[in-house]
């Protein structure tokens, strides 16, 4: 039996990978570059709404530019795999591989990101919202969701990024003014109650959408999957790894609209 067992093994593995061969596969195996393709999109979207309420539709080329700059496809990816780097271990590298390359894994990253690509349609992302403001709470399948964003803590995790992310712009934007960052700070905990809650209405929108095709096991083994060390760690290393990314985008998008705003006094 153990010969069987090694034989399956050097079948999987052939030779042993390194650490950063095994980020790179699990990277391949999440999709990584087609999520950064996603947030690239995203990134434009949010370029057009600065440019519209903070620069007067006066951005042109200028910002234009310096936003494809900032939302560097290799690089926001590199800000991921050396987290995954970081934070798990050779054997959590190697379980997190196993589950995303499955068919279970394949199909939950596939989901996942049609959904994100959907949602930044206005329309679909309403209608989103529309389903999840009908949906019973006591249906099996909003019980499974719930679940899974509570075990992975996304709520809390993802309001302290996005309030983070908000600092970070807002000191690129003052970069030379040198403003109170305990007034700054005030004020956006000041929002930390509106922002949970438009999070929380956002993330139940979107995985409700996302899952709508998983059934009762396969919602199950993902939520056991998160549950485990390796998903935790893996959790971890994701958040940690996008923090970082967006608070550097969204400092030097602060920055590059202070920068266009002074083009533009010139």
């Amino acid at each position: 039996m153990r010969r069987v067992f090694l034989a399956i093994v050097v079948v999987l593995w052939g030779v042993p990978l390194q650490a950063d061969q095994k980020v790179d596969r699990l990277a391949q195996a999440m999709h990584l570059s087609h999520v950064m393709e996603i947030l690239v999109q995203e990134g434009q979207v949010h370029r057009e709404e600065l440019d519209e309420t903070l620069l007067d539709k006066t951005g042109g080329a200028f910002f234009e530019t310096q936003v494809r700059d900032i939302y560097d496809p290799d690089w926001m990816q590199k800000q991921l795999t050396d987290a995954f780097e970081a934070g798990l271990s050779d054997a959590q590298l190697d379980q997190a591989i196993l589950f995303f390359e499955s068919d279970l894994g394949q199909t939950i990253v596939a989901l996942e990101n049609s959904a994100r690509q959907a949602m930044s349609d206005q329309a679909i992302e309403d209608m989103a919202r529309e389903a999840y403001d009908s949906v019973k709470r006591n249906t099996t399948r909003f019980e499974l969701v719930d679940e899974y964003i509570q075990a992975n803590d996304l709520i809390d995790k993802n309001v302290q990024g996005a309030l983070s992310s908000d600092y970070n712009f807002f000191r690129g934007l003052d970069v030379d003014a040198q403003g109170d960052d305990q007034e700054l700070l005030a004020e956006l905990l000041s929002q930390k109650k509106s922002r949970a809650a438009e999070t929380e209405a956002w993330l139940y929108s979107f995985l409700l959408m996302a899952y709508r095709p998983l059934d009762e096991t396969q919602m199950r083994e993902n939520i056991a999957f998160s549950r485990t060390e390796t998903g935790r760690a893996l959790n971890e290393a994701l958040f940690d790894g996008f923090d970082r990314m967006f608070n550097d985008i969204s400092f030097r998008m602060g920055r590059a609209v202070a920068q266009t705003l002074r083009a533009s006094d010139l």
